[in-house]
């Protein structure tokens, strides 16, 4: 009946928008959490999904409900509590639309969530169950967690799990790595973020981290986000890298990584974990880091998640394609590579253009280059593509 269920968090995040007359901050409450997050961007591309949480017998608790509704998620698995209020989260903004969080949950109600309460009725019809990491920062919902993970796991359902480290949730960075690397024990499908895999492993490497994370677990799929910088996939011996969707209207990365994973679950969803080609999972990152894109320039989470159409259609606009170019991304990294590759770009007959989101330059020219961020992956095109261009390009190749 259910597509995937997921259990965790529902609350409402308090995002700063502008400030008032008198220069005070003004925020807005929108409906969040990470694991309702995930299902909202599932719902919108069309598939059953279901929640199993708490929130308090408040205003904010009938408004969650009734936003979780509409947005076509099965409500159910979710309970009032009459003496703990719903959890809240002061979001504030910073320059490069990444956040600040405040929280007001000691306690609060999603942390309430007891075992008996846990909806297995709803495990049982799903095809994927999907946690995160804030369900177990106190009892009894970290109980309430593993119990629905165990039942989960006997019940042979995919298990997908997102850390999503909130630092200032736990009592200790003991306590969260603990309960960080239980999920990671537990589950099929890995969506984590670059510093989190850093923090959690010891790692500045990412091949080093995912090396580590598989040691310690039976992780099939592990997707590691970069933010701007795109995103990774590894699968048995494989590693894909998916460009970002940069844009310059970005104002708030609130549930973008949980937009990417719905995709990911999605993907799955359509074509399971087994025998997965580089080619599908380049697919998979490609629509993930699209509409990933697309919530950033947005505010909140629920309510924002893009439709099939806008993520396609963003696709196709980035893509460009021409006939007889052929396309590669490389990092420049320095000054110095950059002349360099400008004096190599002169060994090329026809067009060659580098381009970063919606900006595109002339890679013949050094006109124009030192606008663009250095520090991340820039996407050639080559016009009348010649095979002995290989030797030309491989040192500068992502």
């Amino acid at each position: 009946m259910y597509d995937v269920v997921a259990l965790g968090e529902l609350l409402v995040d308090f995002i700063q928008n502008g400030s008032s007359a008198n220069g005070n901050p003004l925020f807005e409450a929108n409906p969040g959490g990470a694991p309702c997050n995930v299902l909202a961007m599932l719902a919108r591309l069309g598939y059953q999904t279901a929640f199993i949480g708490k929130v308090g017998d408040d205003s904010f608790g009938r408004m969650l409900r009734q936003t979780i509704r509409e947005t076509g998620i099965a409500d159910e698995g979710l309970l009032y509590d009459k003496k703990v209020n719903t959890t809240l989260a002061l979001v504030h903004t910073l320059a490069d639309g990444d956040r600040d969080f405040s929280f007001y949950r000691k306690p609060g109600a999603d942390i309430m969530l007891t075992e008996s309460e846990v909806n297995k009725k709803l495990i049982d019809e799903c095809r994927i169950f999907h946690f995160g990491s804030l369900s177990l920062t106190d009892e009894p919902a970290a109980a309430a967690t593993k119990e629905a993970v165990a039942y989960a796991k006997r019940m042979g359902k995919l298990i997908s799990f997102d850390p999503n480290l909130r630092e200032p949730l736990w009592e200790s960075e003991e306590q969260s790595q603990k309960a960080i690397w239980y999920g990671i024990e537990q589950c099929d499908v890995l969506k984590i973020a670059d510093n989190e895999i850093k923090w959690l492993t010891g790692m500045d490497d990412y091949d080093e981290g995912v090396r580590v994370v598989k040691e310690r677990s039976n992780v099939r799929l592990v997707n590691v986000t970069q933010g701007n910088q795109g995103s990774l996939a590894y699968y048995k011996d494989k590693k894909i890298y998916g460009k970002p969707f940069l844009s310059d209207k970005t104002i708030d990365t609130t549930g973008a990584g949980d937009t990417f994973c719905a995709c990911v679950l999605s993907f799955l969803l359509e074509h399971g974990l087994n025998d997965l080609l580089e080619t599908d999972l380049e697919g998979m990152l490609l629509f993930a880091n699209a509409a990933a894109s697309i919530v950033t320039t947005r505010k909140g989470a629920i309510r924002s998640m893009p439709e099939r159409k806008e993520i396609d259609a963003l696709i196709l606009d980035s893509q460009q394609i021409k006939e007889g170019y052929k396309t590669y991304d490389v990092f420049l990294g320095s000054v110095d590579k950059v002349k360099s590759f400008v004096n190599d770009m002169g060994r090329i007959e026809g067009d060659a253009f580098l381009s970063v989101g919606r900006y595109v330059i002339d890679a013949k020219s050094i006109m124009g280059i030192f606008s663009l961020d250095l520090s991340k992956p820039l996407h050639l095109e080559v016009e009348k593509w010649k095979e002995e261009y290989v030797s030309v390009i491989d040192k500068y190749l992502y």
